[in-house]
């Protein structure tokens, strides 16, 4: 569609001309408030939170469903007004007709602190009320479905939940039901909302009307950092912020990347950040005993010594495997391909998933449980184990999978028993872990930088968000010391790893043909698509917190 160039509060702006006063504005840096209108589910038009002032049109225009082409004439521009007098006024009386029977709950409402009705109040309303006859209540803290609750005095029939189950999952659970003050949301008799996305609808929700069972009342929102990361529940590799406070992870919210997860994440995504907090490794370990950090690495260190026939000549790693998995960043993958080759003396690879296949769907779930599975083909590592496990040897590296626990495989335990040292580098506590001979703690995506390939073949960055637990140390630092010991250099600098990320991937792209000339500093928000490449081959065929959508 052709572009116009339309006047906003004095100032052009030059958009399609089938883009909404709402989107045009916001080009501008200005928000037009709106409870109804969301980029997702499109026009609705029944809040009137966003009405604005067109010059020469005798009533107000709501902006949700007025574009740029409405307001460009054979004569000019009709500028349009977003701020003026009667705006304000218009803005006024419509919060005082939602807030007619609203409870005043905001001290306790899960939902203060990201409220679009308080923050519209304080922003465009703050008048005196006016009601002088008790409020209407309604139903409070029904569980509409297995994971969100509602408090229908707070709704303001915006609608977006139902849109969303009618658009987007075409589950059809929501309706609203009655008329005039009495109309509020409710769940089809037998249908409670548990689709696979149920809880989008709490983060649409512009009011506390809809919240979390899980998250209510555990963290005031605005005691939460959020940091910008990438799902890693299966190969979609959704767009996130991780929300963290003190050391803990509380929730995922998905973060709008239009070529991956657009405004959306399902539910069972939102619940892969509980391995972060849970179970985790935080000390070496042998054989479930804690030991310190320095002895559990000197120990790897003559172990790798003692597997490679090391006594200060060349290494021979024919008799050691690096265990690797899907689940690790590409920085992770990288450094322990080069531990193999340079640390190692040319150690066995293989890489594959061990966890069973996941629940697929037509909207964003796939089959893969692994964020980047695609990357580990990419490095050329993807390889059945199962032929070199079987084998034995002096010398296994497990890194950060758990092939023990997650398919009950009884003879992957006989295999484990043909090696002479099982080494583990993980982040929890698990069967596999138990199993080792030692395990070290490395540190998960919440607390390192780093890159996933999602399953569309596109590269995205994921930024650390907390300090690492206890001992733990980013993957390719830990493999870094453990190839340092091992040579006795230590104070000499040692010639094996890198001191820091961008370090690592500059060798990176300049050693893996799918990654050349890729500069990760300037990957942004929305991560570099591969496709078309050499990478396009090889696998079969920065930003910050964005605005809050309101």
């Amino acid at each position: 569609m052709a572009e116009v160039t339309i006047l906003i509060d004095g100032r052009e702006v030059t958009v399609d001309a089938g883009m909404n006063l709402i989107e045009a504005a916001r080009r501008l840096g200005i928000m037009i408030p709106h409870f109804c209108y969301h980029p997702g589910l499109g026009v609705d038009g029944n809040c009137r939170m966003c009405l604005v002032e067109v010059e020469g049109q005798p009533k107000p225009a709501i902006a949700c469903n007025t574009f740029a082409r409405d307001v460009k004439t054979k004569d000019g521009v009709r500028p349009v007004y977003t701020a003026s007098p009667k705006v304000k006024e218009w803005q006024r009386a419509v919060l005082e007709f939602l807030f007619l029977n609203h409870p005043l709950d905001c001290p306790i409402c899960d939902q203060s602190g990201e409220c679009f009705l308080q923050d519209y109040y304080m922003a465009n309303g703050q008048y005196v009320s006016r009601l002088d006859t008790p409020k209407l209540h309604k139903r409070k803290v029904v569980d509409v479905g297995p994971r969100v609750k509602l408090d229908a005095e707070r709704c303001v029939l915006c609608s977006r939940c139902v849109r969303f189950c009618d658009q987007v999952t075409g589950t059809g659970e929501l309706a609203i039901v009655n008329r005039g003050n009495r109309g509020e949301i409710t769940s089809f008799p037998g249908l409670p909302l548990a689709n696979d996305y149920s809880l989008n609808t709490v983060d649409i929700c512009p009011v506390g009307a809809l919240t979390s069972s899980e998250f209510r009342f555990r963290k005031r929102v605005w005691l939460l950092s959020s940091t910008v990361s990438i799902c890693t529940g299966c190969a979609r590799g959704c767009n996130i912020f991780l929300e963290h406070a003190e050391g803990l992870v509380y929730r995922y919210r998905p973060r709008e990347n239009m070529e991956v997860n657009t405004y959306w994440m399902c539910d069972a995504g939102r619940q892969t950040f509980q391995p972060l907090n849970e179970a985790r490794l935080e000390v070496p370990e042998e054989r479930g005993k804690e030991i310190p950090f320095f002895e559990a690495l000197a120990r790897a260190a003559r172990w790798v010594n003692e597997a490679t026939g090391f006594t200060g000549g060349a290494r021979d790693g024919s008799r050691v495997l690096v265990l690797l998995s899907p689940d690790s960043p590409l920085e992770t993958l990288f450094a322990a391909k080069r531990f193999a080759a340079d640390a190692l003396g040319n150690a066995h690879l293989a890489g594959a998933g061990t966890r069973p296949p996941g629940v697929a769907d037509e909207i964003l779930r796939k089959a893969d449980p692994y964020p980047n599975t695609a990357g580990l083909t990419l490095l050329g590592l993807a390889h059945d184990p199962e032929p070199e496990l079987a084998k034995g040897g002096r010398l296994l590296v497990i890194v950060e999978d758990d092939p023990l626990g997650e398919r009950q495989r009884p003879a992957w335990m006989h295999h484990l028993a043909r090696w002479e040292r099982v080494l583990y580098l993980g982040v929890n506590h698990n069967a596999t872990s138990a199993a080792a001979h030692l395990a070290l703690p490395v540190t998960p995506h919440s607390e390192c930088d780093g890159t996933y390939v999602n399953t569309q073949q596109r590269l995205q960055r994921f930024r650390k968000a907390i300090t690492p637990r206890g001992d733990a140390l980013w993957a390719p630092e830990l493999l870094r010391r453990i190839a340092l010991a091992a040579d006795g250099a230590a104070e000499a600098g040692g010639s094996f790893g890198w001191l820091s990320f961008n370090a690592l991937w500059r060798d990176l792209a300049d050693g893996e043909p799918a990654f050349a000339g890729i500069d990760v500093t300037k990957l942004g928000g929305v991560g570099q698509s591969l496709v078309g490449g050499p990478t396009a081959a090889a696998i079969g065929g920065a930003g910050g917190p964005a605005p809050r959508e309101a």
